[in-house]
């Protein structure tokens, strides 16, 4: 019996946590592969020398684009969502084969959402860590935050704050934007139809990847959480602390990048690897006229942007060891790039795109660790005065480190690991009696 590991490429956070718990299941014996349909971070599992699998149809760097531009609505609502029928049947199919050619025990996938529906098909277990801690029982809470592209209209900002997040939670369990494609194969295959699009991203085990001390549920809680209204699930779902899993990829910082950052002035980093080309040309153009100096790692430059002495430009850096390196942080919320910043000690700026960054962001604002803002801000480019609020309100540093403590607690690593060797184990017996 054999464990997958099947991250979207499209994502280098969940290229990232798919490369980390292959490593940690080969380091305790397990048989492991990495399977993935490519996409723009490939390049990431050949520089960490990581075997891997491409099942048919390949992503282009282009069609990786438009899937995370669905993610975060710049398409989805107005186009076919993550998939077209036709090209999820294509994924679909190919991924039963080749579960049913390698002996697969059990999936651990990162937003390869088209496994959702071939494990199902195949009888193996699914588990996810791409939701993060964006699960069903921060709706029941009323935790959730509604965020980009949902608030994001002029007519939107004249609801009032406390309504919004009442419609938020109430409708999360029942929105199903995107789930026709999936439904549609799920139909051919004499499959259960997902009820919502939290159920098509929820897995058999949903692996919560955060501390409950940060999160603000405490474990057995969360653990032994049931839905008020089953209605809203295909199946029972069933939801799991696992701590942090945060990049920790190839590579030491370039000596260039350590002579740039030998200075006395504020040092930023800004981390905008999904982003669009305006919004990184807004903080390129706040940043270019602040006393600061500012690394960007961004894989989109800069619309028309002019060189500045005071402004670096990198395609890839190990974010882990760039980040303790620097004053502040700004990024989209994505909790890869939260989690990086927690371990770093280091207050972050953010800029949500989408719901879950949103939340994300909206817990370290809660924590007093960092600064959420909308983007509509961002677009104006009216956001240094926050910039240099964080800078020098040690507050947010001292407030980060306290979350670090945390975090530093769980090896995110090691339990999604166990979590798969338990499940692997579980089907095995199965299979035998």
């Amino acid at each position: 019996m054999t464990i997958c590991c099947f991250p979207n490429c499209a994502y280098l956070s969940e290229t990232s946590r798919m490369i980390a718990v292959y490593k940690r299941l080969l380091a305790k014996g397990e048989k492991a592969i990495i399977a993935t349909h490519s996409g723009t971070y490939e390049f990431v599992l050949k520089q960490e020398g990581v075997p891997f699998h491409n099942v048919m149809p390949i992503m282009s760097n282009e069609r990786s684009q438009e899937f995370v531009a669905a993610n975060r609505g710049d398409q989805g609502l107005r186009g076919f969502g993550f998939y077209k029928i036709d090209e999820l049947r294509e994924h679909v199919q190919s991924e039963i084969e080749f579960f049913k050619e390698n002996n697969i025990s059990v999936v651990l996938t990162g937003f390869t959402l088209s496994s959702v529906v071939s494990t199902r098909a195949v009888g193996i277990p699914l588990t996810v860590t791409h939701l993060g801690s964006w699960v069903p029982p921060i709706f029941e809470r009323k935790m959730g935050v509604p965020g980009p592209p949902m608030i994001e209209k002029p007519l939107i900002y004249l609801i009032p704050e406390s309504w919004l997040i009442n419609i938020y939670n109430w409708i999360m369990p029942r929105i199903k934007f995107f789930t026709k494609p999936f439904n549609v194969i799920a139909k051919e295959l004499h499959i259960k139809p997902f009820r919502s699009i939290i159920d098509l991203m929820m897995g058999d085990l949903t692996l919560v990847t955060d501390a409950p001390e940060i999160l603000g549920i405490p474990k057995d809680e969360l653990e032994n959480w049931t839905p008020k209204n089953l209605k809203f699930y295909s199946r029972k779902p069933q939801l799991k602390y696992v701590g942090a899993i945060y990049a920790k990829l190839f590579g030491d910082v370039p000596e260039e990048v350590k002579a740039f950052l030998d200075t006395d002035r504020p040092k930023v980093y800004v981390a905008l690897t999904s982003s669009r080309p305006d919004y990184v040309s807004a903080v390129y153009s706040t940043l270019m006229d602040m006393d600061v100096r500012a690394i960007f790692c961004s894989t989109t430059h800069p619309k028309n942007f002019e060189k500045s002495p005071n402004i670096l430009i990198k395609k890839y850096l190990p974010s882990h060891k760039i980040m303790p390196l620097v004053d502040v942080a700004i990024i989209h919320g994505g909790q890869g790039s939260v989690q990086s910043a927690i371990a770093s000690g280091v207050p972050v700026v953010g800029f949500p795109l989408q719901p879950e960054q949103k939340f994300n962001l909206k817990q370290l604002e809660r924590h007093g660790a960092g600064i959420c803002l909308p983007l509509r801000i961002l677009k104006r480019g009216n956001f240094r005065v926050v910039i240099e609020k964080i800078l020098t309100d040690n507050s947010f540093r001292t407030n980060m480190q306290h979350l670090k403590s945390f975090q530093d607690c769980y090896d995110g690593v090691e339990n999604v690991a166990k979590t798969l060797q338990e499940l692997a184990r579980h089907y095995s017996n199965s299979k035998r009696e």
